[in-house]
């Protein structure tokens, strides 16, 4: 279980940074075929470990086919749709509208009666949690009204929508048998092609800026952002609730303002102080609520 945690604290902190890396790399290359390259590399470098470990065989047809849907959700749908919307809207309205994931991967759990369970601890958890970054990006909430935004905001709730779903659906169908090694290449290179297919349909050119930055951004979002940290993130399903696995959306923002405050200098208001210590309640009450309800079995 510990080993659970600080897979999720690294995911916490990895995530915290690609949504710059997205951004940047948005910049030189179209969103889906960026996705594309980015995840059928990830996919076929995890699935090439996972052989070479030892950890690769061939599931049933029917595995197969729910890690592929699973991996749309998540990879074409999630990070397809992010990395479309961030054309259009900054980093900091995308990260606002991502952390509704648990939320959302909540509602999920209860409309599709997965096997895991949820009591109003967890729950309250949740929504003080998401009531904690509203605090903390209080400032940004205005930015829903600007109409040059409009696109990014679907692209980013439609990501969080699918990405959700792609999770609770993650934890109802991994094998516990299964390693998660071979999970995360399974879903991630899914994922990839289906962006690769969507790249014909949507995006607009193929014009590749071959620019240093570009490429840095993709080496660095296809090792760490999609390799390193989805085999964490299948990890983390296997030991952990769903609702506590997606609760890195709610530490990514307070990963991300300490780093700046500590590191960059930058200012630490009253209203991010408050709303940080808000959130950590959040999460504090849906971890106990997780512990009561293993209690109870």
């Amino acid at each position: 279980m510990t080993r659970a945690y600080l897979a999720l604290a690294a995911i916490c902190i990895i995530w915290g940074t690609t949504y710059t890396a997205i951004k940047l790399a948005v910049l030189h290359f179209p969103p889906y075929l960026l996705v594309g390259i980015r995840q059928t590399i990830a996919g076929s470098l995890v699935l090439g470990l996972a052989w070479i470990s030892r950890k690769a065989y061939m599931p049933d047809r029917k595995y197969l086919l729910r890690q592929a849907l699973t991996g749309l959700a998540t990879i074409t749908g999630g990070n397809g749709f992010i990395t479309w919307g961030m054309q259009y809207v900054p980093t900091g309205l995308a990260s606002i509208i991502g952390s509704l994931t648990p939320v959302m991967v909540v509602l999920f759990s209860l409309a599709l009666r997965n096997k895991e369970r949820v009591n109003t601890r967890v729950i309250a958890g949740v929504l003080l949690g998401f009531g904690g970054l509203g605090l903390i990006f209080s400032d940004g909430w205005k930015d829903f009204l600007k109409p040059e935004y409009a696109w990014g905001v679907f692209g980013c709730f439609a990501s969080c929508f699918t990405w959700s779903l792609g999770t609770v659906l993650a934890k109802r169908w991994n094998s516990p048998d299964v390693p998660p090694l071979l999970n995360a290449g399974l879903q991630i290179s899914a994922g990839g092609l289906g962006a690769l297919v969507l790249s014909f349909f949507f995006d607009t050119h193929y014009n590749i800026d071959h620019s240093t930055e570009g490429w840095l951004s993709m080496i660095y979002l296809i090792l760490i952002g999609s390799a390193l940290a989805f085999t964490l993130y299948m990890y983390v399903l296997k030991h952990l609730s769903a609702a506590v696995s997606s609760l890195y959306t709610y530490i990514n923002p307070t990963v991300a303002i300490l780093l700046g405050w500590a590191v960059l200098g930058e200012s630490l208001t009253t209203g991010a102080l408050v709303g940080m210590a808000v959130t950590i309640v959040g999460v504090w009450m849906v971890n106990s609520g997780q512990r009561q309800l293993r209690r109870e079995t």
